[in-house]
């Protein structure tokens, strides 16, 4: 989307914003720290970030630049949070060799806060059976490989991360790393991922990201997270911009372009100078406000320029690690052809603006911007995902299924195929939907509208958990795991 000169323009225009103008800072010690390494204060307090230590930066992340691209790839298909989960538990060759032979695909991005009760059309809080019932979806469901933790509203807030953690374990392997609410809750997860990897300083259910608040404050939350990484000898950050065109950033792309590489940029610095050593990656996840509804979404073709047009910005001038939502979430509020919709021009305009046409229908089960959890909507958007799967771009040409010389034997005798053997052994392998069904054999048997696809969604996720099994860990790693909450609950709801 940019050319060489756009980049460069842009790219001074970043450096300018963060020296010129700075950051805001919401923590002493981080302050401190750039101070000391070459940045300067500014009137308003803003701490205001040179050149050099951008460059200093971008010098160490292009040793890693090509790993980067490269882990990427996977996401396209996994979705980001599952990709982070793969690489930091090591299976990225393993799931990639899977992907090419079975269908998977992650459910319910970072987690919802709703519940979307497709029988009575009610939207609930997450509560403890609701949480409960999603993880045995998850783990009865064999194209589900991965699962975000549910936020619960019926548990004390300060362990409920560890608490949801911890229970959605029991139920199924296929639940990860979660984001933190306070600081104090990283030392428990630090204990949940070595106690279930057996492996000392082991984090991989630490997720999450220092979100950067426009405009360009890092704020108290966020940086003290980021003291509490550094405190913990966890070296892996994940800056984050979320700009709201229009609202927090400036109502032309361009401008949002610059404040959101600005604000990433920033971050990244932040951390590198709190621990070169670190593992540090960014992300954009933009929004734009309809000014003729005042509703805030994802879709639409200005956020995923401003999301991509960043993403070219470091890819050519900040040392890449940027990653991108091939499409966050639809905002429509309840499953229907509305929400499709939203993920298919959501994945166009990605692979659009990409030209990578290989990109899979991005929809996971969320609805309202990622805040509400559809079971029904999960369905729905499995069996789009399946169908695409069932593509293949080449032919597999052996003997066993040309057959050539029974096709002979068939044409010789004037015969049909559909009585054959062959044909028994192998209609299965056929692509067939459980969801889009058709009026055969008799008319008016199937209504075919968006309800009754619907209808069906929902009667499909509800009899996979039926067939459910719970997930066998060893009774040790179950024991320490209580004994970590039983701690938590002592220690941050003191």
């Amino acid at each position: 989307m940019l050319s060489i000169e756009d980049k460069e323009v842009l790219k001074e225009r970043v450096c300018d914003l963060l020296w010129k103008v700075g950051m805001k800072i919401n923590s002493e010690e981080i302050c401190s720290v750039l101070l000391k390494n070459g940045c300067s204060q500014g009137p308003s307090g803003r701490i205001r970030i040179p050149r050099g230590l951008i460059e200093e930066m971008v010098s160490s992340q292009k040793k890693t630049e090509q790993q980067d691209a490269d882990d990427q790839n996977l996401y396209l298909t996994c979705g980001i949070d599952w990709t982070h989960s793969i690489l930091w538990t090591n299976r990225k060759e393993e799931i990639k060799k899977r992907l090419g032979r079975e269908f998977m695909m992650s459910a319910f991005d970072c987690g919802p806060t709703k519940f979307y009760d497709y029988p009575t059309g009610k939207v609930v809080p997450v509560d403890t059976s609701v949480f409960i019932e999603m993880m045995k979806f998850a783990q009865s469901t064999s194209g589900i490989g991965y699962i975000s933790t549910w936020y619960r509203q019926d548990v004390p807030q300060p362990t409920e991360r560890i608490d949801s953690l911890i229970l959605g374990l029991k139920y199924t392997d296929k639940v990860d790393g979660i984001e933190v609410i306070s600081p104090r809750q990283i030392k428990y997860l630090k204990e949940i991922g070595e106690i279930i990897s057996d492996e000392p300083g082991h984090t991989p259910y630490l997720a999450g990201s220092q979100c950067i608040t426009s405009p360009l404050i890092l704020e108290e939350r966020s940086a003290e997270e980021m003291v509490e990484r550094v405190k913990r000898g966890i070296k892996r950050f994940h800056i984050a911009s979320m700009p709201t065109i229009g609202v927090s950033t400036p109502i032309t792309l361009v401008g949002s372009i610059v404040m959101g590489a600005a604000e990433i940029l920033g971050g990244m610095v932040a951390a590198f100078n709190m621990y070169p050593e670190a593992d540090l990656s960014g992300r954009i996840i933009s929004s734009v406000l309809d000014m003729k509804t005042a509703a805030v979404t994802c879709y639409g073709p200005e956020t995923a320029m401003l999301n991509l047009a960043v993403k070219e910005l470091f890819d050519a001038h900040f040392g890449g690690h940027l990653w991108v939502e091939v499409f966050f979430s639809p905002g429509a509020k309840r499953p229907e052809l509305q929400t499709v919709y939203e993920n298919f021009y959501g994945v166009h305009c990605y692979s659009k603006l990409t030209g990578n046409a290989d990109i899979c229908y991005p929809g996971m089960g969320t609805l309202d911007n990622g805040g509400m959890g559809s079971p029904t909507q999960a369905m729905l958007d499995m069996e789009i995902r399946k169908s695409q799967f069932a593509l293949k771009d080449m032919v597999s040409i052996d003997e066993e299924s040309l057959l050539f010389e029974d096709i002979c034997e068939k044409v010789k005798e004037g015969g049909e195929f559909l009585s054959s053997d062959y044909t028994l052994s192998h209609f299965r392998e056929l692509w067939s939907s459980k969801v889009f069904l058709t009026d055969e054999p008799k008319a008016g048997g199937w209504e075919g509208d968006e309800k009754s696809i619907l209808d069906r969604c929902d009667q499909l996720w509800r009899e996979n958990i039926k067939s459910y099994q719970p997930p066998e860990w060893p009774e040790e790693k179950m024991r320490a795991l209580e004994d970590v909450l039983v701690r938590a609950k002592k220690g941050l709801q003191t």
